[in-house]
């Protein structure tokens, strides 16, 4: 028996050395090169008793690689799970039938097989592209002249997941962090702050930087923007978001993940440097608690502007670089963050009144003054479904190309007695903590069907042919979900095939999987299923794999940036590969422009693709949806807004 560990000793996955290659922009960041592991080499006439044996040796053995010289034999799979339950036999023979065989009978000669230069994208849309039955946990990584090396499709995933996280959370002009994580972790280091430590923020802003701007042009101006991010970066004691993800395998394992020492001190929570918009940045620090804020803020303030000064280089032109500074100290535990960053911004502002160059504080920034909050109980929802005061409005899902009203999506809206139209937001959170979204799951779902219903008698086959309607997490959970919706469906007499029911962004695997045998038999009903705002949370891709889906919806994050972003385009392209290599039904959130539309249109290759957004039509109740739908693009490229019958209105609610 011949056999060869190619590669060496086995290595840690490279998920996070790919991560850190993305945060960089290096060129094989999106290559599977770095997710590649080694795997033990076998020839194919070794016998299924010496692999037995290797197997049993070795519990980290989870495949072999199966050199065979037969044609369409020549590089085959064999994984630790298919092979024992052959070595088992259905009467527990297995071993004595198989033991002398060659363990060429056993192998699976046709497993994915794909260079290293295949990018994770690909890669992931060939895996999601095999019939069920042909999926393995591995892939086989051959190159010419180099051994071969396996892929696990886990790590596939989490790599094309961490893409869509970063992306999230990066500014993608400067690679700093963007305004989303900069207040996710104020909010975090105000929420539990270290009583060693004081939060600081830091607010930045560039002298003069929109004249010059405007004079020279914004290919310059982001250039120089460019310049200030790696100044800021470089500030002794504050380290980007990059930093963090590269620096993540050496922190010690008592570190929080993901936070190093801000200010050089040992101990110290993590520093963080962010772009706001614009020319305006911030920093996230941190002053020990005991310090005199005197002199401590004055050289924080001035070791940030000498970062700054002096001249920058750029496009052959020499620039001064000045920036005004203010910089806000929390008073202490239950400092509002919101109020913290308003009173940086404030002193920044008193500073470039007094003539810029030069650094104002403020310190003592203590809580925000008291708000009302809206926190229904179960009784005022129920009595808000009883008094109908909760309204489904509609959303009309298009096909790029031709115009056809594919579906319309339900959304729902709370007409509040006192408040007014409430957006979800405003209650839907509250609806969970109640116990209630459930109830307001089907209660949505029954008033969308008998709306369809009424369409129908109306409208015959001009009606819409489909709606799209959201199940929350608890619902998701929820015993009945199953017998509820097909209640609800036989209620409005109306077949299966009419319902799409929208699977939560929020939902995590295991509640996927706890689902999953409602989900299996909705879907053997004839249920549509839908996966809601994929790309928008890092385990979203590995839905793909686990599930039995119809269709996928492209968060609207990825949409609005599409044509401005370059990594935005890259991901609507990938998802719409993805979606379109493996049969599913995509559609495009948050189209918003006609520049947009045409994109889609055109990345649509004649391939089913839809779109939902404001440029075809907001959310309008029922009655006020353009029944029959105009199919004609070419007047709504022109016209703009379609799917009214009549203006919306001046500020209207978002989905």
């Amino acid at each position: 028996m011949r056999v060869e560990n190619a590669g060496g000793a086995s290595d840690a996955p490279g998920v996070s050395l790919w991560m850190s290659e993305l945060s960089t922009g290096h060129p094989s960041a999106h290559g599977v090169e770095s997710l590649a592991r080694p795997v033990h080499v076998v020839d194919a006439a070794t016998t299924c008793e010496e692999v037995d044996a290797l197997f049993r040796a070795s519990e980290d053995v989870e495949c072999l690689a199966v050199l065979g010289t037969a044609p369409g034999q020549e590089l085959g799979l064999l994984t630790r799970t298919g092979f024992q339950q052959r070595m088992s036999g259905r009467l527990g023979y297995g071993r004595v039938l198989n033991a002398g065989r060659a363990v060429a009978a056993l192998t699976d000669w046709e497993p994915l097989v794909v260079p290293a230069t295949t990018t994770v994208a690909d890669l992931a849309q060939q895996v999601l592209g095999r019939a069920d039955a042909q999926r393995t946990t591995e892939v086989l990584l051959a190159d010419p002249g180099r051994p071969p090396r396996r892929v696990q499709v886990a790590d596939v995933f989490r790599a094309l997941s961490a893409q869509l996280a970063l992306k999230a959370l990066t500014d993608p002009l400067t690679g700093l962090a963007n305004r989303e994580h900069f207040m996710q972790h104020l909010v975090h280091r105000c929420a539990d702050p270290d009583p060693r430590w004081r939060p600081v923020v830091l607010y930045v802003d560039l002298d003069g930087f929109k004249a010059f701007n405007d004079g020279h042009g914004h290919g310059v101006g982001d250039r120089v923007l460019q310049a200030v991010a790696d100044r800021l970066r470089g500030c002794s004691g504050l380290h980007d978001l990059h930093d963090l993800h590269n620096q993540h395998d050496q922190h010690d394992q008592h570190d929080q993940p993901g936070e190093r020492a801000g200010n050089g001190c040992a101990g110290a929570p993590q520093d963080l440097v962010a772009r706001l918009g614009g020319d305006e940045f911030a920093l996230i620090t941190h002053l020990p608690a005991g310090q005199a804020l005197g002199t401590a803020l004055r050289e924080l303030g001035e070791r940030v502007r000498a970062c700054l000064s002096g001249t920058l280089c750029v496009a052959g032109l020499v620039l001064p670089a000045r920036a005004s500074i203010g910089i806000a100290v929390a008073a202490g535990t239950g400092t509002d963050p919101e109020t913290l960053l308003r009173e940086a911004d404030l002193a920044m502002y008193r500073a470039k009144a007094a003539g810029g160059a030069r650094v104002e504080s403020v310190t003592g920034v203590g809580a925000a003054l008291a708000v009302e909050t809206f926190a229904p109980d179960r009784r005022e929802l129920q009595r808000a479904v009883d008094e109908q005061q909760f309204r489904v409005h509609y959303q009309p899902i298009v096909e790029v190309t031709s115009g056809r009203l594919a579906s319309v999506e339900a959304l729902v809206r709370w007409q509040h007695p006192t408040r007014g139209l409430l957006a979800p937001g405003a209650f839907l959170e509250a609806a969970a903590a109640a116990g209630f979204a459930p109830d307001l799951d089907l209660h949505v779902l029954r008033t969308a069907l008998a709306d369809v219903r009424r369409w129908r008698r109306r409208l015959g086959r001009a009606a819409p042919a489909a709606v799209n309607v959201n199940v929350s997490v608890h619902g998701l959970l929820h015993p009945d979900l199953v017998p509820a919706v097909l209640s609800a469906l036989d209620d409005a007499r109306l077949e299966p095939a009419v319902l799409r029911v929208e699977l939560p962004e929020a939902a995590t695997l295991t509640h996927l999987e706890v689902a999953r045998g409602a989900l299996e038999a909705l879907r053997a009903a004839g249920v549509r299923l839908t996966l809601d705002d994929m790309g928008a949370g890092a385990s979203t891709l590995h839905h793909l794999t686990g599930l039995a889906l119809d269709g996928v919806k492209i968060d609207r994050r990825f949409v609005a940036g599409m044509l401005q972003d370059e990594r935005d385009g890259a991901v609507v392209r990938m998802l719409l590969e993805l979606a379109h290599g493996t049969g599913l039904s995509v559609t495009a959130e948050g189209v918003e422009t006609r520049e947009q539309l045409r994109a889609l249109q055109v990345q649509a290759r004649g391939r089913p693709t839809h779109a939902q957004g404001y440029l075809i039509s907001p959310p309008v109740p029922a009655q006020e949806l353009a029944l029959p739908w105009p199919e004609d693009l070419h007047g709504l490229l022109r016209d703009g807004q379609r799917g009214a019958q009549r203006p919306p209105a001046p500020a209207p609610l978002r989905p």
